[in-house]
């Protein structure tokens, strides 16, 4: 037989046997895709306290890989979309909406919720929340809050970093000066401010200051409860209560002269007090932050001084996932949006792999019960202090014009105490300059 006619066989053998493994692959690739279901998760690199943050996605790599394995059998997946700084997110996250390609879950920054919520961008997850039974009194209230609109959850909470005030120890004993915190008002805290400022160098200004990253907002929660009236368009402060806490911060400003502390100023020794977070008390109260920035004074914390009419308060940060009304897969994206905020397993990973708290409140008494949340330097963060500045926090307003109204607060209130104004005019400027906005606004809730 000629080598021809001998070839001749196996190439039809082995024509048949790629036609074969063709079919095979062709039928994998369909059965694959009918079984699998992609959800995408967009995700920003930073956050909104500032502090440097190692691995910004380890936290959601451990989330998927997590939630995967225990979803293999249905062929659940998620794809994140990664790489876009903290700053830059909300830009180019709104650049997808308009384009109609958000993913199906998303970070979503603090300023953004509100416009989101209104806009319908976001799924209202009330009925997944009632169909999936899921135990929202695992959650921390306020943290639950934040991610709330108009009555209605549309994001659920995945961390939590509660804000307070750190003292240099070392700085007030050598001074002569003590903390009644039985009696933490605001006339202790200028008082103790006013000791510490004092110009070293002799050249009128001071050298030596009070109090470093203390503003207006840290200040209005612990007099008054309610900066907004939105049902009714109009201020919601008390009249009083807001040219007492015009008063307080004009003396405090006024015992720096106009000098803006430096950044760094604190960790030099140079300031009494700072606004401080939980997550920055994991960075730097630990090797090797605590090396290179407080290892030369003794520090504690401390909460917010209050006025003569409120109670210590102070921010709570957040960090919220939301799900696309425009999602085509919610019910498999709300499960994996429900693991995040919720597994214990997963929550633990939150500690381990983050610098924030978890928000599952079983998780957090674990931490506790095993003393693993007082170890690596965290031993002042005592449950009944973070307990405490917990569930006296405050979250910021939930309308969607607030970030533009706060930063004209803002500016009114700086130019208010930076200039010699009569302060009850001053407050009922400002209350005509919030209805202004408020009612500017038609679709304002």
């Amino acid at each position: 037989m000629s080598r021809k006619r001998m070839r001749r066989p196996v190439k039809i053998l082995l024509l048949i046997l790629i036609i074969v493994v063709v079919v095979v692959a062709v039928v994998f690739v369909i059965n694959y895709r009918q079984k699998t279901i992609i959800i995408e998760l967009s995700l920003y690199s930073g956050n909104s306290w500032g502090v440097p943050q190692n691995f910004a996605y380890i936290i959601y790599d451990r989330a998927v890989e997590m939630f995967e394995e225990r979803y293999k059998e249905e062929g659940y997946r998620i794809k994140l979309r990664t790489g876009t700084m903290y700053k830059d997110y909300s830009e180019w996250f709104a650049q997808l909406v308009l384009k109609g390609k958000e993913s199906d879950l998303f970070l979503i920054l603090e300023e953004d919720f509100n416009t989101y919520a209104a806009i319908g961008l976001l799924t209202n997850l009330d009925k997944y929340i009632e169909q999936e039974g899921m135990d929202v009194g695992t959650f921390f209230s306020n943290a639950l809050e934040a991610g709330q609109y108009q009555g209605s959850q549309y994001s659920l909470p995945i961390g939590i970093v509660p804000s307070f005030m750190i003292v240099n120890n070392d700085l007030l004993n050598s001074l002569g000066l003590e903390i009644d915190l039985d009696n933490w008002t605001w006339e202790q805290f200028y008082q103790l401010c006013k000791a510490i400022t004092v110009d070293l160098d002799g050249d009128g200004l001071p050298d030596r200051y009070g109090v470093e990253g203390y503003d207006w907002h840290h200040a209005f929660y612990t007099n008054d409860t309610t900066l907004f009236d939105v049902e009714n368009l109009k201020a919601g402060f008390g009249k009083e209560r807001m040219e007492e806490l015009l008063l307080f911060l004009k003396k405090l400003n006024a015992l720096n002269r106009g000098v803006v502390i430096r950044e760094g100023a604190f960790e030099a020794g140079k300031v009494g007090f700072k606004t401080f977070n939980l997550s920055e008390f994991r960075v730097y109260g630990s090797y090797p932050y605590k090396v290179l920035r407080f290892n030369q004074f003794d520090w504690d914390v401390v909460p917010f001084p209050h006025g003569p009419h409120g109670e210590s308060k102070s921010k709570l940060y957040t960090v919220q996932m939301g799900m696309s009304s425009r999602s085509r897969h919610k019910n498999v994206a709300y499960k994996f949006l429900q693991f995040i905020s919720s597994d214990e397993q997963f929550q633990q990973q939150i500690w381990n792999l983050s610098n924030m708290l978890p928000v599952n409140r079983r998780v957090f008494d674990d931490l506790y019960a095993s003393k693993l949340i007082l170890e690596d330097g965290l031993k002042p963060l005592s449950r009944y202090f973070i307990e405490d500045i917990i569930a006296s926090s405050y979250i910021d307003p939930n309308f969607k014009k607030f970030p533009i109204i706060d930063r004209y607060i803002t500016q009114q209130i700086y130019t208010l105490i930076a200039q010699d104004q009569d302060i009850p005019n001053s407050v009922v400027v400002l209350q005509e300059l919030i209805e202004e906005q408020l009612k500017g606004e038609k679709n304002i809730r």
